[in-house]
């Protein structure tokens, strides 16, 4: 009897950790992908303004040669 009670406790914290981390696995996966749309917005961002100062630029040097 106390042999079965023991497995059973072992089985019953091995389902409890395996519930925690599918839990926390898809808050993770989560997080990783608000994460890279975050990280894409930026790049959007950064790569908008560089083409913004490059015309400028390019503009600035045109009109200092004419």
């Amino acid at each position: 009897m106390k042999k079965i009670l023991i497995a059973a406790g072992i089985v019953g914290t091995a389902a409890a950790g395996v519930f925690f981390y599918m839990r926390n696995r898809n808050k993770t996966a989560k997080a990783m992908h608000k994460f890279a749309d975050a990280a894409g917005d930026v790049h959007d961002g950064v790569r908008r303004y560089f083409r913004r100062a490059h015309k400028e630029a390019r503009r600035d040097m045109e009109d200092a040669i004419a």
